[in-house]
């Protein structure tokens, strides 16, 4: 977008690059799942290694956006209860459905450590780590008021949560993709500086910046690296490719529909795929082909399905609060 206007994405920009995002992150599953069923090699290999790769660029762009989006949401409204409210109804609630439903359907919660567990996502990294970077934003936008000291102890935050986990040994998808959350606060932060950005430096940005990722992924011998030589280069690649995302869809204005709803459901997809791909394997007696085609497609169609039906529940609950504070200042 141009330096006129007031944002540098749009709500639909979003929503357009979380269904991109999403589609990315199943593709690589689906390819790391692929071998299960079929021996590659040569090129049929390289290409299934390549897909496999897609899952942690597609986790920094649901990333970037959920930071910015969350910025954005939070100078509109003060940090209070309501904010509280409606991200627990946005992310945890539909967490809680979904994947207590599968729970019970898999045969139920074999102690109350395994209940525990669910209820801070222990089985789904992702959750885990966006629960983290949610509660660290509210008890710092909380508490502090100066953006730039926000955006440091964020900062701090966030790489305090990385040498954990790489220190404890968890894989590396566990904290490659975290600073993309801390780059979408900083643009929803500054986003008005960020605006004065010139259109020439955007687009001049893009090739550059992709030229490292390819350089990283095809090129770098990481072989004779360090474990920590490696994090660091995760890390500036994390960064390079977020900010070529937001380079791209600042320069956008057109959305496809089919992606947008792909990534209004993104939550709801991510959830679900992995439950669905493997009922469809264990349970069709049809080609192992067909039923991968079946596994997508029906994971598509119970997202938005279970989308639609949990942002109907939010919408009457939202509906029967309104009118409960309003009867009592009626009284």
């Amino acid at each position: 977008m141009d330096s006129e206007s007031k944002t540098l994405f749009d709500r639909q920009t979003g929503y357009w690059f979380r269904g991109i995002a999403v589609i990315m992150v199943i593709l690589s599953h689906y390819a790391e799942w692929w071998e299960w069923f079929f021996s590659t090699a040569g090129k049929a290999e390289d290409f299934r290694l390549t897909l496999a790769k897609l899952g942690v660029y597609g986790v920094n762009i649901f990333f970037f956006f959920s930071g910015y989006g969350l910025t954005k949401a939070a100078e509109q409204k003060n940090i209070d209860g309501s904010f509280i409210l409606r991200r627990i109804q946005s992310v945890y609630l539909p967490y809680l459905v979904i994947v207590g439903i599968i729970q019970i359907l898999s045969g139920g919660f074999a102690s109350f450590s395994a209940f525990v567990k669910f209820l801070y996502g222990n089985d789904y990294w992702f959750m885990v780590i966006l629960f983290l970077f949610y509660i660290g934003f509210i008890l710092i936008w909380a508490v502090l008021k100066n953006p730039h000291i926000r955006m440091l102890l964020f900062l701090l935050y966030t790489f305090a949560i990385i040498k954990v986990l790489f220190d404890k040994e968890m894989q590396s998808f566990w904290y490659v993709s975290n600073l993309a959350f801390a780059i979408g606060i900083i643009m929803g932060t500054y986003e008005k500086d960020c605006l004065k950005i010139p259109l020439p430096a955007k687009i001049l940005l893009i090739p550059l910046l992709l030229s490292f990722v390819i350089y990283y992924e095809l090129y770098l011998d990481k072989a004779v690296m360090t474990p920590e030589q490696i994090l660091y280069l995760q890390m500036l690649n994390t960064v390079l490719w977020t900010i070529q995302i937001a380079c791209i869809a600042a320069l956008i204005s057109w959305h496809g529909r089919l992606l947008g709803i792909l990534g209004k459901c993104s939550l709801y997809l991510y959830l679900l795929h992995t439950y669905i791909f493997m009922r469809c394997m264990n349970s069709l007696n049809c080609d192992i082909r067909l039923r991968i085609l079946i596994a997508a497609i029906t994971t598509i169609v119970t997202a938005i399905l279970c989308e639609m039906l949990i942002t109907f529940l939010i919408k009457l609950i939202r509906s029967d609060s309104k009118k409960n504070r309003k009867k009592k200042e009626n009284v």
